[in-house]
């Protein structure tokens, strides 16, 4: 089922987590991208494609760059590692990752881990 409205332009995953029809599995899929971006790079983050129809946005995985200077979807410092489809985790063209609507707001992994370990607690668990 297509979503009829647009997220937030500074939505990110803690954002739209609660209205995934199976949200552990979608940041499970993520957490395998950012551990893959990290492990060569040292650190990563992710941002949720804004603008599309799909039930589980796309996603951007960004890794450190010294040399980046930035630009209207990125911080200076960091560049992008690769985009990917929210349903299928598949990557994007990179005229399909310049052309999607990023949010202005990225999770770094420590968020992400927080997010996952926060699922997998059974709930009215107060750790």
């Amino acid at each position: 089922m297509a979503r009829t409205k647009h997220y937030p332009s500074d939505a990110t995953i803690a954002d739209i987590l609660p209205d995934l029809a199976d949200g552990e599995d979608y940041l499970r899929q993520v957490l395998v991208t950012m551990r893959m971006c990290q492990k060569h790079y040292g650190d990563a983050w992710v941002r949720i494609g804004v603008t599309g129809r799909s039930p589980t946005p796309s996603y951007r995985i960004d890794r450190p760059d010294e040399t980046a200077r930035g630009d209207g979807a990125v911080e200076p410092g960091r560049s992008l590692f690769g985009a990917y489809g929210g349903r299928s985790h598949d990557r994007f063209t990179q005229v399909n990752a310049a052309e999607t609507h990023w949010s202005s707001r990225a999770l770094g992994m420590a968020d992400m881990l927080a997010l996952h370990d926060g699922l997998r607690r059974p709930k009215g668990d107060a750790a």
